[in-house]
């Protein structure tokens, strides 16, 4: 057997391997892409602008809550952006012919005086991994101001009731195909029950994604949902999503 100074030599000896092994391990890890470490995907400009800018358009959504209560529009249209090399951007939504279904009349419901039209200002947008396997790709859209106590928007329906949302909602990408340039990408917001948005899953931050409205500005939130299919579409470049 080794004397006892060669055994403590050798055990310290391997101490010392264990602590590097473990700070090149570290090392490894920080000079890993940030979007990757947090689950999301970066998107690239062709141009090579800061800035990619985009538009919106899309057919009939849907905005309910878990008991079917909610509100109705013929299309959406808007603006996008993403931040060239990253997993953020933004979107301006403006949904046309929108109508309550609360009453049984359909009362037109808007929140710029303009009737039928709801505008949900700047939301944040990311681009992120639906499932764990990191094949499935998704767009995080998260309301203005959520998180800060006075986020969201507040609709109105005829004068008779009003309605504030705030949170934020998951969308598919039905067609990423990672690694290459493309003009326009397809995202599908969809339910998994009636006013439950399909892709729910916790964020980097640990908190679920989750779109919630109270009916006349008040009172108790409830788990909403939108659903509809929007395009973006790139304006003078295309763009590359590296998921």
């Amino acid at each position: 057997s080794l004397p006892v100074r060669e055994q403590k030599g050798r055990t310290m000896k391997q101490k010392l391997m264990l602590i590097a092994s473990g700070a090149l391990a570290a090392l490894a890890l920080a000079a890993l892409p940030a979007v990757a470490a947090a689950g999301e995907f970066a998107a690239d400009c062709e141009n090579g602008a800061a800035v990619c800018t985009g538009t919106v358009a899309g057919g009939a959504t849907q905005i309910r809550n878990d008991a079917g209560e909610g509100l109705s529009c013929a299309s959406v249209g808007g603006k996008a952006t993403v931040n060239n090399g990253t997993s953020t951007g933004a979107l301006e939504l403006a949904y046309k012919g929108c109508k309550e279904n609360i009453t049984g009349f359909g009362l037109s419901c808007n929140n710029t005086g303009v009737p039928g039209e709801i505008k949900t200002g700047a939301t944040v947008t990311h681009l992120i991994y639906l499932e764990h396997n990191a094949t499935t790709s998704g767009l995080k859209v998260t309301l203005p101001g959520h998180g800060t106590g006075s986020g969201g928007w507040t609709l109105s329906c005829a004068g008779f009731f009003k309605k504030t949302m705030t949170g934020s909602f998951i969308g598919h990408i039905s067609n990423p195909n990672c690694g290459t340039f493309q003009a326009s990408y397809a995202v599908d917001f969809v339910e998994s029950s009636v006013g439950v948005q399909w892709w729910m899953q916790a964020t980097t931050t640990g908190e679920t994604a989750d779109l919630m409205s109270s009916n006349d500005a008040g009172g108790a939130y409830t788990t909403t949902a939108i659903t509809g299919s929007t395009t973006i579409t790139w304006e003078g470049t295309n763009v590359k999503l590296t998921c």
